[in-house]
């Protein structure tokens, strides 16, 4: 892929690698992807699971009213599930050093830490409103 300084490496999947260069609105955000599978893994049960951005900079509702608040939102998705409600909540740290790519067995950077997350579990739901903590709600339909 080339443009806006983004490469492409090719180990089974294409992983996009973030580089200097591009703008707020052309580079690749797996922020939303890290926090869809920490959601789905936390899940414990069937259900369709979304993880939602929760903006803690400014004013910031608890992850239980985000999650009751998108649930039309999320049943046009799915067209199922009558029941919204969190269940988990995550702050995945910005700003973190890009570990080299890894796509052999050699481990460039083995030892460096890279990203960082950190689980709230139920208490994240009812996180204190207007403060920062989680900046993203796991919420399941069922």
């Amino acid at each position: 892929m080339v443009g806006c300084g983004v490469l492409s490496f090719v180990f089974v999947i294409f992983v996009p690698v973030l580089t200097s260069g591009c703008t707020d609105t052309e580079y690749y955000n797996y922020y939303d992807e890290l926090a869809q599978s920490i959601c789905t893994a936390a899940s414990g049960r069937p259900a369709f699971v979304f993880a939602l951005r929760r903006d803690c900079s400014g004013i910031a509702p608890t992850c239980h009213n985000i999650c009751l608040s998108a649930r039309a939102d999320m049943r046009a998705v799915v067209s199922s599930g009558s029941t919204a409600e969190c269940f988990d909540a995550v702050n995945i740290a910005k700003n973190r050093p890009s570990l080299l790519p890894n796509p052999t067995s050699h481990q460039p950077d083995a030892g460096r830490v890279g990203l960082v997350t950190y689980r709230y579990h139920q208490g994240g739901c009812t996180w204190t409103p207007n403060h920062c903590g989680p900046n993203y709600c796991c919420c399941r339909l069922r």
